[in-house]
This record gives C-alpha cells, sequence and structure tokens, in this order.
C-alpha cells in the first residue's frame, strides 16, 4: 500500500471512530490491519452487552485458548489495570468477561484467540521528534521494552531497506536469524517497518504515539497483539 492508499484508509479511518481522536485497541488493529498487518482474530463486545453472544465466537476459530482484554481508548495500561486474562478456556469465557464487565463497567470487552509464536517479541512504533518530524522505531519487545532499551530509530519515512539496517543494528538481531534454532521472516517485518513510517507521515503529528508492542512470528506471518495509538 503506497502512500497516497493509506492516507485515504487514515481519513476512513478517523470518520469511524466511536469517539473521535480516541481510539481503543479494536479500532487501533482494525487500522493496521487495513494495511496488511496480521491481528489476532477476535470478538470485540461494546459496553451495553450484558454477555459474550456465543453465535460470533465461532471467528476465533473453535475450541482453544483465548485472551480476554477490558478495551478501551481511555485505558493504555490494561495489564497494569488488571485488565487482561490470559490462557482462558473456552468454558471460562463468559464468566471471564463477565468479570472484566463488572471491573470495567464502561468500557468494551475484546476476546481474541491466544496466538503461539517462538522467538523474539518485537516493538514497532511511530512517534513525532519535536525538532526532526514523525519517525518510526523497531527493537526488542514485550514486557522487557523498557528493560532493555534494545531500539533502533529512523526518520520517516524510510525504506524497506532503511528498516532491515535497523534490525540489524539490534542486539537481538541473531534471534531473528537462526540463533538456535530461531527464526523468522526479517524481510517481511521490514516491510511491516516501512508500513508503520508511512502510516506516521501520515497520522502521526505531534503529542502522537503508536505502539505495537509486541509483534510476534507464528512461523508462517507477523501478529500484533497487542496495538496502542494516542492521537492528539
Amino acid at each position: 500500500m503506497n502512500g497516497t492508499g493509506i492516507a485515504v484508509l487514515v481519513e476512513q479511518w478517523r470518520s469511524s471512530l466511536a469517539i473521535p481522536g480516541t481510539p481503543n485497541e479494536w479500532e487501533s488493529k482494525r487500522l493496521i490491519n487495513g494495511m496488511g498487518i496480521a491481528v489476532p482474530r477476535a470478538v470485540f463486545i461494546p459496553p451495553e452487552n450484558a454477555k459474550t453472544p456465543d453465535g460470533d465466537l465461532s471467528v476465533l476459530g473453535g475450541p482453544g485458548r483465548c485472551v480476554v482484554k477490558v478495551c478501551s481508548g481511555d485505558i493504555l495500561h490494561k495489564t497494569e489495570e488488571g485488565g487482561v486474562l490470559l490462557d482462558v478456556a473456552e468454558p471460562s469465557l463468559p464468566a471471564a468477561v463477565s468479570s472484566l464487565q463488572q471491573r470495567f463497567p464502561k468500557a468494551a470487552v475484546l476476546v481474541e484467540e491466544m496466538v503461539s509464536s517462538r522467538g523474539s517479541e518485537i516493538i514497532i512504533g511511530a512517534l513525532h521528534d519535536p525538532t526532526f518530524g514523525p519517525a518510526v522505531m523497531a527493537g526488542a519487545g514485550g514486557i522487557l521494552t523498557e528493560l532493555y532499551k534494545d531500539v533502533s530509530f529512523r526518520l520517516a519515512p524510510c525504506t524497506a531497506q532503511e528498516a532491515r539496517y535497523m534490525l540489524e543494528e539490534l542486539t537481538i538481531y541473531p534471534t531473528l536469524r537462526g540463533y538456535r534454532g530461531l527464526c523468522a521472516d526479517v524481510d517481511s517485518l521490514a516491510l511491516i517497518i516501512e508500513r508503520i513510517a508511512e502510516l506516521a507521515v501520515q497520522l502521526i503529528d505531534q503529542g502522537c504515539q503508536l505502539d505495537i508492542n509486541p509483534i510476534v512470528w507464528d512461523s508462517k506471518r507477523w501478529v500484533a497483539l497487542d496495538v496502542k495509538l494516542v492521537l492528539a
């Protein structure tokens, strides 16, 4: 998708937000999925629903483990606030959804398939530098992002080749290239970074920030497990 296509997508997406200027995780994932970046299969349960609609769960692909999350643009740190339930078995979903609805009565709930992955968790971000403008970031993701601080930056837009150089600068780069049997598709990850850099040009103004953390390799494709988007 080129810059013009992303600009059109962003404009349509902005107009579809339930709360203008305050996207929730479901809406943020819908934006990046429209750019060709995979996200987990999910069911969105609005706050007015009393329970999980049983029919909607078929999109998750049948019996298996799920993640149940509070979904609100006003709640950015879901885990810290007790808004994420992991490894929930399908028979336990109604109780899990109900518990989050009681804890966060004004928020929606997101039920997602649990995605199995192997290898490093990656963070990809977009931000606005006060001096240079929109920029893109990639690095070691997951809960250790702030501890390791293993990240690389480029101004946006950037090419897939430049994004590849970003990845090669990371300490964890060997885990993407076969270290101890770990491997992933580096070229497709570089293309995703290139798309996020173009999105930064179209969307990220001063005060805005996008974090995809983590994005993981599931043996076939990169999947964005969590997406936070703050608009000015």
